[in-house]
């Protein structure tokens, strides 16, 4: 496999595409991921510019982010791209479920209908949806890893844009699968700490929680924290469950939604009955266990990567806020100035890492997904 990854700031959106398409046509890229911000998602401009600057027609999957990532690290307008080459040991493609916020689960169906050939699949979908629906298709019935996320809009909370091939689309799943053998190693951190009292869901519906331990949900959170919800530090409800042990089911608390008195909108939903505590998020552990995870990459370095993918969530860049750049140079300290890609997102999907290999693919929040890919 050959890697080469390519940055821009520049305004338009044409030319920002063009120059990316230049970059990498050198490589004669088989398939190009493209994160953008959503100052370019209006038109497909950046789309038709990049593959005018390749020359040639290729697979482009990628969405629009919280920002983007790339090797020099997080920026905040404008535009990354990786463009990869197997010199045709891998076969590429690209399937779209529509549709996402109406039925996640037979979009998300339609987007991986062809698991049973692939090794590995990258996947990003709308936000204006149910994850945890997403999830729960992922999980049970992809039985290869997938890795990716959800689609931002730099917290306008309004259309999120993503990217297949010439097109900009909205309200789907986008999946590119690779067939052949692709050396390849995932990643997951997620480091938030739960407190306070295990609580017990008592009445919710699709992604909003409306009553926790027979309180409303806001006075619930409150009550664990002793703070109002948009002045504490929780930011996410973590799932109990005494059958999972080592899996952390984490569902992040929207705070950027108004919230009736009652109520509590999460990016994926919670069941009634099922028991949930009081997350938070402490700046200084995130970024410790950012460079834990390098670190093990690096002693696990078995497959000579030749390019990262970086799927992080955008409460993180909140909390991190200036430091956010510890998410690149977390790698760039073990791996040098490696082609890298990626999106700070409205919810991350990956597999944890197991004994014997990989768990089912899972919906997180708050948790810094890495994929490596190797020579």
């Amino acid at each position: 496999m050959r890697a080469h990854s390519a940055a821009t700031q520049i305004a338009d959106a044409y030319r920002a595409g063009v120059y990316l398409g230049e970059q990498l046509k050198p490589l004669m890229p088989e398939v190009v991921f493209l994160f953008t911000t959503i100052d370019y998602a209006d038109s497909a401009d950046i789309l038709e510019g990049l593959h005018d600057g390749l020359e040639k027609d290729c697979i482009v999957i990628g969405n629009s982010g919280d920002g983007f990532y790339e090797t020099e690290g997080a920026n905040d307008f404008g535009a990354s791209a990786l463009g990869l080459n197997s010199d045709g040991a891998i076969q590429w493609q690209l399937h779209i479920g529509k549709s996402v916020s109406a039925d996640p689960i037979l979009a998300t169906r339609t987007a991986l209908q062809h698991h049973q050939q692939a090794s590995l699949f990258f996947m990003v979908s709308d936000f204006h949806t149910d994850a945890s629906l997403v999830e729960s298709v992922l999980e049970h019935e992809i039985h290869v890893p997938v890795i990716g996320g959800f689609a931002a809009d730099d917290q306008q909370w309004h259309k999120c844009a993503l990217y297949a091939n010439h097109e900009v689309l909205n309200d789907c799943v986008v999946a590119l699968s690779a067939t052949g053998t692709i050396n390849f190693a995932i990643y997951v951190e997620n480091s938030i700490t739960p407190m306070g009292n295990v609580g017990i869901i008592h009445q919710a519906e699709g992604n909003r929680i409306d009553s926790i331990n027979g309180l409303p949900a806001m006075r619930f959170i409150e009550k664990e924290t002793g703070k109002p919800i948009l002045r504490s530090d929780a930011t996410s409800l973590m799932i109990i469950n005494e059958h999972e042990q080592g899996i952390k089911r984490v569902r992040s608390i929207v705070q950027e939604i108004g919230h009736s008195e009652n109520t509590l909108h999460l990016y994926g939903g919670i069941a009634t009955g099922q028991k949930v505590q009081v997350c938070l998020a402490q700046p200084e552990l995130i970024i410790e266990e950012t460079y834990k995870l390098a670190a093990l990459a690096a002693a696990e370095n078995n497959i000579n990567p030749v390019a990262a993918i970086i799927v992080s969530c955008a409460g993180r860049k909140k909390i991190l806020g200036a430091r956010l750049h510890h998410e690149i140079t977390a790698l760039t300290q073990h791996f040098g100035k490696l082609p890298l890609v990626g999106f700070p997102s409205l919810g991350e999907i990956g597999p944890l890492r197991t004994t014997h290999g990989y768990s089912g693919n899972l919906f997180h929040n708050m948790t810094y997904v890495l994929l490596l890919i190797g020579s």
